[in-house]
């Protein structure tokens, strides 16, 4: 994870991961009705004409989302109550592109303010004399008002801003003269900045993959580590997780249960010994058995609980886990695997793929109930039609045959027709030029977030969402649900049963 490891193509681009099919063929009987779902169609309160790159954050009556401009990508600051538009700044996407996918973050200050921070383009210090063209400067704006609270010095940022161990202010990690990380952390209220061992004491190259958990590289081996508060709590090389060829620039998922002190991870596995930059330069395939693996692993500890090969929790992002065992509920948890095929390079074609959804035990890994296989072939069609839920249900099957399941059960959930739902659609952006060197064109396509759309269980579209479906998202606040679509950012007004 160099400098240019920024550039590198992670799974969905990389390894474009099919999503597991089921069939009807042979459905086990519906499981027990759950709680009717309001059927009435709902009508937007609002809608702003937008170009969206995935869902918004909202909070504080705030709802923050990243959309494709006439310069590049911005940030709208939109009153939920009203779409009214509040602010906009324009946000480079920085080194992380176009491997992750680019997604708004907000914090809170110490005093409890919401915060909107992102990179922007920053020019190179006329001292410097550099190759590096994306450098960039780490921002804060006041989510409410758009006031600017913190402007930081151009730097080489590796690692867009988060919320410093998923809390209060401003993280972010940059790379020092030497091209190693350090982590820096600001109080966004007095402005202040501090950076290295005492705010996290990791040597090397690193990234934060999910909650407190950091891929780090050094000396040529990746490890894992488990970084709480600026105290490394212990650190694991990946291989040993994951097997051997296991790295995260091929792609990665991780999941974290508090309660089961546990993560749940995926990446991407490379078991030809060819350079995955050169995948595209040369014939040869991959098997898809062979290229994933799943692992649930102590997060106090990084013992090693289960693994499950060829396996991903890719077609899963989409679902929340606060119904599942991962959470406060008690369905199951989904993880997608593949029974066989490949992928051919460099045309990026499947071969004799197929895959099912599998829901399964979060501490010992197995597999409690499993859809019947089915062949994918392409990246862009799905077996879990990408639905939100909070992890109580996903939508099974081929656009063209498919059903409502009960991930308690993995038996079909008995919705009628006429229930609807909301499904997601990929967002892209374009990469800004010149960068991240001199001699690199850019200009690529990038991974945003998703645009959703109505669809009923069979994961075609419809005309309009239903207040039942409106329950599924997570982006509500004040009464209302704000959504992306293709086009528009729209509000929702929840009806009084569901506030």
């Amino acid at each position: 994870m160099a400098i240019a490891a920024a550039a590198t193509l992670s799974a969905c681009t990389l390894l474009p991961l099919p999503l597991p099919a089921a069939s009807k063929a042979s459905e086990p009987p519906a499981s027990a009705a759950p709680p009717e779902r309001n059927k009435e169609t709902a009508t937007a309160a609002w809608e702003v004409t937008l170009d969206p790159i995935g869902q918004p954050v909202v909070a504080d009556g705030v709802a923050l989302v990243y959309t494709k401009g006439s310069a590049g990508v911005e940030a709208h600051a939109l009153s939920v109550a009203t779409g009214k538009e509040l602010w906009t700044q324009p946000v480079h996407p920085g080194y992380d592109a176009p491997g992750n996918s680019l997604e708004p973050a907000v914090t809170r200050t110490a005093s409890g303010s919401s915060a909107a921070i992102f990179l922007q383009a920053a020019e190179a210090p006329a001292d410097i004399d550099t190759d590096v063209v994306w450098w960039t400067s780490p921002v804060a704006f006041d989510l409410s008002t758009g006031k600017e609270l913190y402007r930081g010095r151009p730097e080489l940022v590796s690692t867009r801003p988060f919320a410093c161990d998923d809390l209060f202010d401003m993280c972010f990690i940059a790379f020092d003269e030497e091209a190693k990380s350090v982590e820096h952390w600001v109080d966004l209220e007095t402005g202040e900045e501090s950076g290295g061992a005492d705010i996290n004491e990791l040597t090397g190259v690193f990234q934060p993959v999910g909650k407190e958990l950091y891929a780090v590289e050094e000396n040529g081996v990746e490890k894992l580590a488990h970084v709480s508060y600026g105290e490394v709590l212990w650190q694991i090389e990946l291989e040993k997780v994951f097997g051997k060829g296991a790295s995260t620039d091929l792609g990665w998922q991780f999941t974290y249960s508090e309660k089961l002190d546990l993560y749940v991870g995926s990446v991407g596995i490379n078991p030809t010994g060819v350079d995955p930059g050169k995948f595209t330069g040369q014939s040869l395939s991959l098997n898809l058995r062979e290229s994933t693996k799943t692992v649930g692993f102590r997060a106090s500890s990084g013992r090693v609980l289960w693994t499950a090969d060829g396996s991903t929790l890719e077609c899963s992002r989409t679902m929340g886990l606060e119904d599942t065992k991962m959470g406060a509920g008690t369905a199951l948890p989904v993880r997608c695997e593949y029974m066989d095929g490949y992928i051919e390079f460099p045309a990026g074609k499947y071969r004799g793929v197929r895959s099912k959804a599998v829901g399964y035990d979060p501490l010992t890994g197995d597999a409690v109930w499993e859809s019947k296989p089915a062949y994918v072939y392409s990246w862009d069609e799905y077996g879990i039609i990408p639905s939100a839920s909070h992890g109580e249900f996903l939508i099974a099957g081929t656009f063209f045959d498919s059903s409502l399941t009960d991930t308690h059960t993995g038996k079909p959930r008995g919705a009628g027709f006429d229930d609807g739902f909301i499904c997601w659609k990929n967002a892209t952006y374009t990469v800004p030029p010149n960068g991240p060197y001199k001699d690199e064109p850019g200009g690529e396509i990038a991974a945003g977030a998703q645009t959703a759309f109505p669809c009923l269980k069979g994961g075609g579209a419809t005309l309009d969402f239903t207040y039942g479906a409106l329950t599924d998202v997570t982006t509500t606040d004040q009464d209302m649900a704000v959504i992306s679509l293709e086009g528009k950012v729209a509000g929702y007004k929840l009806l009084k049963e569901f506030v």
